[in-house]
């Protein structure tokens, strides 16, 4: 028997514009911006995402943010996106319009086809500026999602994203899937042979 293929991480092409949805925002709803979203280059001075966009803590970087979510809803999430700057230059003059990943799009066709992500969640208690964009007390605490992309042609990263969602307004599912030595039926005694 085949492992079923988890339904819920799916990448899909985005039905809006060109780019990606990811899986917290796959639903058919149409997303907006919430405020103005910013293209530009700032510090990276978290040591942890620096790592994993593979810069030095405090190198400058391009960077996008945006607040986005549904139309008719709150603020869903804080997105920040870190540019690698190997792959900056293909990324200049791309709209900042939430749901266009037309950015990724572009690192991908400049020779790094296919992207592949990698996502780490871990809950912790916002900072007050994500509490006001989010529009959510500081005391509510919120699911932290980064996203690590590769380039589909040597490994190393090109983007780390990391998205802030009020832990009210998010669900996360897992499939679990067998190992190999889980796939059979038991004995009849209960007994590994």
């Amino acid at each position: 028997m085949r492992p079923r293929r988890p339904r819920g991480n799916l990448v899909k092409r985005n039905a809006q514009a060109l780019g990606y949805s990811f899986p917290s925002a796959t639903g058919s709803e149409k997303w907006v911006g919430h405020g103005t979203a910013t293209s530009d280059s700032a510090p990276l001075a978290d040591p942890r995402l620096a790592r994993m966009l593979g810069v030095e803590a405090g190198t400058e970087v391009p960077r996008r943010v945006r607040v986005t979510g549904p139309a008719s809803e709150a603020p869903f999430q804080i997105a920040t996106s870190w540019i690698a700057p190997r792959v900056a230059d293909v990324i200049t003059g791309v709209a900042t319009e939430p749901a266009a990943g037309e950015w990724l799009y572009r690192i991908e066709q400049a020779g790094h086809w296919p992207i592949s992500w990698t996502e780490f969640h871990r809950a912790r208690m916002p900072t007050q500026a994500e509490a006001d964009l989010l529009e959510i007390p500081a005391s509510l605490p919120v699911l932290e999602i980064v996203r690590q992309g590769l380039s589909g042609t040597d490994g190393k990263p090109v983007e780390v994203t990391e998205y802030v969602v009020a832990s009210d307004r998010v669900e996360t599912v897992h499939v679990l899937q067998r190992a190999d030595d889980a796939m059979q039926p038991w004995p009849e005694d209960g007994s590994e042979s």
